[in-house]
């Protein structure tokens, strides 16, 4: 099953099957017949032409469409002799997943259906001093109302949480988060499984980089690195709209490379010297408070107020930027991306943004070789969540296509 990315950007569904995953040349019919109405035919002679099926084999697979309520027929406008042929349009309420992600101190959860609306949101602070226990019961509260609001008639196929700091996704463990210092290793799992399940766990920086290539699927059809320098520090890296990080634990933890002459000073991961203990937000917003008392800690606000304020005379602010850009710098000489994606509430100043440029491109690159495209691109937090529901969803679709009929 594959989640959408440039090869199915034209389809209206987060999810489309994958032909080769079925065995049974019915299911395959099914799964190919449900992705050409989702990008865009929309009648069984339509359908016939498209993937050179008989017409007997298409109306059997619309007709199992029919049944498992996948696909939708409405009567046609007659315009000359014989029969008017059935519009098809496919039902995106007959699936939806829920999603919970994290927004500074809060959990935001939707439940979204097929078609990526949302069709029901929640917000639910969680305060910084939360241990294990709470947060476990935060999340299963929250994923329990979440399904429970699904509408009649609609299947919920489970609920993803994406998490920001040390993520062992492979593992549904959240390892640590610097909004929680307290937070250890809890297994979200576990604590959803039994309320809103099946449950997967991802890292943010993963739901993000998919859901900016379903934006802009020629924008990363390439290898891109997609670096976020927000209350945390962390990296996500693929080609093809597909991270590539994660599959068998953390991955991407730029924000805590150790950096030379910091070790006096103590970071969540329970180490010492670390990037973020620089640069992150949660280190650099004691001294912009100092200038800026009104200074929000959610980044979309940020973003806003950041924007006008000389930050560059803020001795911390210069040191982080120059701390950024030499461990980027090293980062490209690790994985030579073609295009580098900056993701930073402190980058909508456009005074830092090119302080920040001007600062990579002076680390320079190995001889022979050009400096990668950088781009600064904020994102809202929220538009991470179809990047998130799109491979939970692709299994959910899967399910409901097998079998007989």
């Amino acid at each position: 099953m594959t989640f959408i990315n440039s090869r199915a950007s034209d389809s209206a569904l987060l999810a489309l099957p994958d032909e080769t995953r079925f065995a049974e040349a019915p299911e395959r019919d099914r799964a190919r017949a449900l992705s050409a109405v989702a990008q865009g035919v929309r009648s069984r002679p339509e359908l016939v032409e498209r993937l050179g099926l008989r017409s007997t084999t298409a109306s059997r697979a619309v007709a199992g469409l029919l049944d498992r309520r996948l696909l939708l027929e409405a009567s046609g406008e007659k315009a000359g002799r014989g029969r008017p042929a059935a519009t098809l349009m496919v039902n995106p309420r007959r699936l939806g997943v829920s999603v919970i992600h994290v927004a500074s101190r809060a959990f935001i959860g939707v439940l979204l259906d097929l078609g990526g609306q949302v069709l029901e949101r929640q917000v639910l602070p969680v305060p910084p001093e939360a241990d294990n226990k709470d947060i476990g019961a935060a999340l299963a509260g929250l994923a329990t109302r979440l399904a429970a609001a699904a509408p009649r008639g609609m299947a919920h196929g489970g609920t993803v949480v994406s998490v920001s700091g040390v993520v062992d996704g492979a593992g549904q463990r959240w390892l640590i988060s610097s909004r929680w210092p307290r937070l250890q290793a809890l297994d979200i799992g576990k604590a959803l499984a039994n309320v809103a399940g099946p449950v997967d766990v991802v890292r943010q920086l993963d739901a993000e980089f998919r859901s900016r290539a379903l934006a802009d699927p020629a924008g990363y059809e390439d290898d891109v690195l997609l670096l976020h320098w927000g209350w945390g520090i962390g990296m996500a890296y693929g080609r093809d709209g597909q991270p590539w990080g994660g599959r068998s634990g953390p991955f991407g933890e730029i924000g805590h490379w150790r950096i030379e002459g910091m070790e006096a000073r103590p970071c969540d991961c329970g180490q010492h010297g670390c990037l973020e203990t620089v640069a992150a937000l949660w280190a650099l917003l004691p001294a912009l408070r100092r200038r800026w008392p009104e200074l929000a800690e959610d980044e979309d606000m940020l973003l806003a107020q950041l924007r006008e304020f000389d930050l560059l005379s803020v001795a911390e602010v210069r040191d982080a930027a120059h701390h950024l850009a030499r461990a980027l710098a090293n980062l490209c000489r690790i994985l030579f991306p073609a295009r580098v994606v900056l993701g930073s509430p402190l980058l909508g100043n456009a005074a830092l943004w090119a302080h920040l440029d001007a600062l990579f491109r002076a680390e320079g690159s190995l001889r022979g070789l050009s400096m990668p495209a950088l781009s600064n691109e904020p994102m809202p937090a929220a538009r991470g969540m179809a990047g998130a529901a799109g491979p939970l969803l692709a299994r959910a679709l899967e399910q409901e296509l097998r079998g007989p009929g």
